[in-house]
């Protein structure tokens, strides 16, 4: 890691700042199919998606999976489902935004996300402490693709040796560090916030 005080933060969104516990039960329970189906369907198609398709391709294509009618009104409700799961961010989650924010750094959010992801996260109560937003869905390029690392630094105009990246997943954490940024594996909220404290971005909470 480098000795660098990082200037900004960037957070990925799913699993590190929301953790949708029952995600694919709510799925299931909506659909009257068997979790572990919708959840292998759901992840096979996910990446174009996340990519910047629609949610009718995406709904259809998992419902199709399982022989299930894709209906208007229940593609409407999973996506309704799938969009606030993701965003509703922890209470901890909520709690670091705001002590970063407040302590005048900025924030960012890197996610592999859908369009309607995008527009929920920045309408959201914690929205207001994030400065920077970038959606794979926004830009057509999802991490760990270089091209989302590199376009990120030139957007946000600071050194790449400036940028704290935290990430559930060990690929992107390897990526943002060829990129040159500094990056961390999350692993619990605990983790991070002692992460922070310790780099002197928060007082210890």
């Amino acid at each position: 890691m480098s000795s660098v005080t990082p200037r900004i933060v960037i957070f990925d969104l799913g699993e590190v700042l929301a953790t949708p516990s029952s995600l694919y039960e709510s799925f299931a329970e909506r659909i009257a199919h068997e979790s572990q189906a919708v959840e292998a369907l759901y992840w096979r198609h996910r990446d174009a998606y996340d990519r910047g398709g629609s949610s009718t391709a995406f709904w259809t294509a998992v419902l199709e999976g399982i022989g299930v009618p894709a209906r208007r009104q229940l593609l409407e409700d999973l996506t309704q489902i799938d969009t606030i799961a993701w965003t509703n961010i922890r209470p901890d989650a909520f709690d670091l935004l705001h002590h970063l924010s407040g302590a005048g750094h900025r924030v960012g959010v890197l996610s592999n996300a859908t369009i309607e992801m995008a527009s929920a996260a920045r309408l959201s109560d914690w929205g207001r402490f994030v400065t920077d937003w970038f959606f794979s869905s926004e830009l057509g390029i999802a991490k760990p693709d270089a091209r989302i690392y590199r376009y990120v630094t030139e957007r946000i105009t600071l050194p790449a040796s400036s940028i704290m990246f935290i990430d559930d997943r060990q690929v992107n954490v390897d990526a943002a560090l060829a990129a040159g940024w500094n990056a961390h594996l999350w692993t619990s909220p605990v983790g991070t916030m002692d992460l922070l404290t310790e780099l002197g971005l928060i007082d210890e909470v």
